[in-house]
C-alpha cells in the first residue's frame, strides 16, 4: 500500500504495537511515525493495515523488523568522538575525583557500545574505580549482544582509539568482542524509558540519539525523570545534535554542547572546556 495511513488505521497499529511489544506509540510524534510506517508496511509485504497487524502478531521475522524500526538501534563505540573527548578529559575525571564508585547509566544502550566505551575510559583514568555501570534497552535482542560483549561489526568499533582497541577488544572467528575485563564492569537490563520507574542517585546518565521521534510531551517527561534520577551535580549526556530547551525548568544547567549538570542550588556552573 502506498497511501498514508489514516487516523483509524494508525489507531489499529498503536493498539497492536502496545499489545505485542508493550510500547506506546502515543509517546512518538504522530506525523513522523505515520509517514515512516506508511512506507514500512510495503517493505514487509503487508497488503493493508489489518494484514500488517496480523503479521506483527504471527510472523517472527516481521515482528523483529518492526521492533528494529521502532527502537532505531544505531550504535558505535565512542560515537561523536569530540563529545567523548569532553567526557574523558573533563566530565569523568571530575566525577571520579568526587566519588570512586560512581553510578553511571546508559539509557537506550542498544548493543552496549556506549556503556563499554565509558567502562574503558574509567579503567584508563582510575583502574581501581568501583564504578557501577548499567545499560538498559527495550529490545531484548540487542541486550543479548550487549551482555555477550559482541560480536560487533568493524563499522561499530572503528572509532575506538587504537591503544584501547588492542587493550580491551579481541577478534575471534565469530567477530569482535569486548574482553572479559571490561565486560564484567557493566550490567544490562530491559527497561521501557517511557513507562518504567528509574533508579536514582546517578552521577552520570547518558541518553544519546534515543528520543529523535519522541513527542515534545514525551521528551518533557523523560527530561524530568532524568533530572530526578541524577544526584546533585550529576551530569546528563545527550546526543550531539540534540538540545534541551529551557534546561533550568528541569533543574539543569548547560555545561557545553551535549552536556548538562544537575543544579546544586548553591554554586555557580562550572563550565566545561
Amino acid at each position: 500500500m502506498g497511501s498514508k495511513l489514516n487516523e483509524q488505521e494508525y489507531k489499529k497499529v498503536i493498539d497492536t504495537v502496545r499489545a505485542v511489544y508493550d510500547l506506546d506509540l502515543d509517546y512518538y510524534k504522530p506525523g513522523q511515525m505515520i509517514r515512516r510506517l506508511s512506507g514500512f508496511l510495503t517493505r514487509v509485504g503487508a497488503k493493508n493495515v489489518d494484514d500488517f497487524c496480523e503479521l506483527i502478531k504471527t510472523n517472527d521475522e516481521v515482528k523483529d523488523k518492526v521492533l528494529d524500526f521502532m527502537t532505531i538501534n544505531v550504535t558505535e563505540f565512542f560515537r561523536d568522538s569530540k563529545h567523548f573527548e569532553t567526557l574523558q578529559k573533563q566530565v569523568l575525571p571530575e566525577i571520579l575525583e568526587k566519588n570512586s564508585a560512581p553510578r553511571i547509566w546508559s539509557a537506550g544502550s542498544s548493543r552496549g557500545a556506549e556503556a563499554y566505551s565509558v567502562a574503558m575510559m574509567i579503567n584508563e583514568i582510575n583502574p581501581k574505580s568501583k564504578a557501577v555501570i548499567t545499560g538498559s534497552d527495550l529490545d531484548y535482542r540487542v541486550l543479548n549482544t550487549a551482555r555477550n560483549g559482541g560480536p560487533y561489526p568493524d563499522a561499530e568499533v572503528k572509532n575506538i582509539p587504537a591503544i584501547l582497541r588492542s587493550k580491551y577488544m579481541e577478534k575471534t572467528s565469530d567477530g569482535i568482542f569486548v574482553k572479559p575485563e571490561i565486560r564484567s564492569k557493566v550490567t544490562f537490563k530491559r527497561q521501557n524509558l517511557l513507562t518504567d520507574r528509574f533508579d536514582s542517585n546517578f552521577d552520570l546518565i547518558m541518553c544519546r540519539n534515543v528520543v529523535i521521534y519522541f513527542s515534545d510531551d514525551a521528551k518533557d517527561q523523560l527530561n524530568t525523570k532524568f533530572s530526578k534520577a541524577l544526584k546533585k551535580d550529576g551530569v546528563l549526556f545527550i546526543g550531539g545534535t540534540e538540545t534541551i530547551l529551557s534546561p533550568k525548568s528541569y533543574d539543569l544547567d548547560r555545561m557545553t554542547a551535549a552536556f548538562y549538570r544537575k543544579s546544586n542550588g548553591s554554586q555557580g556552573l562550572k563550565q566545561a572546556a
